[in-house]
């Protein structure tokens, strides 16, 4: 299932599921390329801001609000969350959490997932405000998951609690490329 253009009321699903667990003690994150990518800005600890471009081997850059999407073009992204988002999936400029009235965001290059299906390297959206990248659960349940959250300065790489007080309704999404 693709998102298409969905507005603000959203319909959130309701996802259940178990499987998969693992100690948050001891993380030990794939070595792919996406995780690798995430791993390196946690450790670089840009600074959360919409107006800057941040890349790993070259600092920062100012935004071109005339460009694209931002203005943050590969290798440089927008440091905040969807601009940390684009990042790690290698994205070729930095795309916006969806909300009303932009023509281009992350929805047009991800599907619509269950909770079921996620897997490191995905993401979870809360539309129009917020995107983290998904990590792994952590427990058998799936109530509590590890995630990286560039919601403010540094990069959080942590647990959250699926549906906890004060969350946003995320839905889970997958990195498709565009067609």
């Amino acid at each position: 299932m693709t998102w298409g253009r969905l507005g603000a009321g959203v319909a959130v699903l309701a996802l259940t599921g178990a499987v998969l667990a693992g100690d948050t003690e001891s993380v030990t994150l794939s070595t792919g390329p996406m995780m690798e990518r995430a791993q390196e800005w946690f450790r670089l600890a840009p600074e959360y801001s919409q107006d800057a471009c941040f890349r790993a081997d070259g600092g920062y850059q100012g935004t071109d609000w005339s460009a694209v999407l931002g203005g943050c073009r590969w290798p440089y992204y927008r440091t905040d969350c969807s601009g940390f988002v684009s990042m790690v999936w290698g994205l070729p400029f930095s795309y916006a959490t969806p909300r009303a009235g932009l023509d281009s965001d992350l929805t047009d290059v991800s599907t619509v997932i269950t909770k079921d299906e996620l897997r490191t390297g995905d993401a979870l959206l809360a539309w129009g405000r917020h995107v983290r990248l998904f990590v792994r659960w952590t427990d058998a349940a799936r109530t509590r998951y590890l995630a990286f959250d560039f919601g403010a300065t540094p990069v959080k790489h942590q647990v959250y609690v699926w549906a906890g007080a004060g969350e946003y309704d995320y839905v889970p999404i997958r990195y498709r490329a565009p067609v």
